[in-house]
Parts: C-alpha cells; structure tokens; sequence
C-alpha cells in the first residue's frame, strides 16, 4: 500500500476507520492518472473523496446519487440523482467509471420502493456508458455488509459478474488483507446483526465466525471495455 508507514508500521492516512483509510489509499492509487479524463462516480453520498481525487488530478467528475432527489438531473461537472442501473448519459460518454463502497449494495431496494437492476444488469448499464477502451473501479468492504457474497468474502462470484464479452483485464486487489502489522478490523457489532436476515446461500455459522473472529478488508476490482472486435 503506498499510504503505509514502515518506519513507524502504520497506516499514513490520518482520519477514519481501518477500513476507511483503505478506501481513501485505494482511491488515490487508482484515480490518480484521470488528467483530461471524464469520470463518473457511482454513489457519492454527501461528500466524495473520488471527486477531490479526480479534479486535483486535472479530470472532470460527475456523479449519480440515488439518495438525492429524483427531481435533480446530474449533467457534466455536476452530481445529481440516479444509480448504476439507470445512468441518464448517452453511450461512451466517459473514460472511467468509479465507485466506492457502493458497489455492495447495488441489488438493495431502491429509495422509490421500485425493484432495483441486478448486478448483471448495473455492469451492463456501466459498459453502455463508458468509451471502447474506457476503465471501471469499484472498492466493497469484505465481512461487513451489503450484498451476501461480499459478506462472505465470495471472490470468485464477484468476479464471475464481469461478462467477458463486455469486460477485459478484470483483476481483484486485496487491500488490507493481510493486515499485519496493522491491527485486525472486525466487523462492528452493528452490520453483524444486520446482515443476518440477508443471507441465503451461505452457512450462517460460517459467516457468523468470518464476522467475529476474522477481519474487514477491502476489495478492489478493475476492469476494462473490450474494443469492439
């Protein structure tokens, strides 16, 4: 991790949980090079560290926030509402597509109540938008919350989502898994119980143990748009 301290054995980032030093390491590991680049995030939230990121790099960033309002159209250089399975852009409009700890809950209910896109349906609006040879980013917590397989830490079924006829060059990074000599992160006891009622495929112990006794760490996935052939 370029944010780690060997001297001192610590993590060089000064604020936030493990877990969110992470993000903001991984974040700036992987959207440092979007000089003259459009970028779109996915999820901002109330406030975007990927947005610092980009513009002090020199690229433009819009974003897509399905908490905000309905009413309120994102446009180029600006935020405003929508979600990874309703991007309102035309196609290749942007060289790079992000998000962070978003990624996790795309298949949650959508605020309006209506039946949220499946991942395959979230990845393929994604492609719709990005340019032939454009880049995705997307960091989750693993063993905290959200969708079941990140929950149990199921990197091959992430994976597996990347159609590849659309995606090129998919690699998973493992920030902070092995996360020594830093301390171990376990999961707060608030997303434990939460995330009880939400799995189905996985042995319940099983995650139960994953939760107490191992450690939250942050999957990175990267990805491109196959060039048409």
């Amino acid at each position: 991790c370029p944010k780690f301290d060997a001297r001192h054995g610590e993590c060089g980032v000064p604020f936030g949980s493990p877990l969110r030093k992470c993000v903001v390491a991984a974040t700036e590991a992987h959207l440092r090079g979007t000089r003259g680049l459009r970028a779109l995030e996915l999820g901002y939230a109330r406030r975007s560290y990927g947005k610092r990121v980009v513009e002090l790099c020199g690229g433009s960033w819009t974003g897509v926030e399905p908490l905000d309002d309905p009413r309120r159209a994102p446009r180029l250089g600006a935020g405003g509402y929508g979600h990874a399975g309703e991007i309102p852009f035309p196609d290749g409009t942007f060289d790079l597509v992000f998000g962070n700890q978003s990624f996790e809950h795309w298949e949650e209910a959508l605020p309006d109540g209506s039946t949220p896109p499946s991942y395959r349906e979230c990845l393929a609006e994604i492609w719709r938008v990005l340019r032939p040879g454009g880049s995705l980013y997307l960091d989750a917590p693993i063993h905290l919350h959200g969708h079941e397989m990140f929950v149990a830490g199921d990197v091959d079924r992430i994976l597996a989502l990347f159609a590849g006829e659309l995606w090129a060059d998919v690699t998973a990074e493992r920030w902070r898994y092995d996360h020594d000599p830093l301390p171990r992160y376990p999961t707060p006891a608030a997303d434990v119980g939460h995330v009880r009622g939400t799995i189905k495929s996985y042995d319940l112990e099983s995650i139960a143990d994953l939760q107490t006794n191992g450690t939250v760490w942050l999957l990175a996935v990267t990805a491109v748009k196959r060039r048409p052939s």
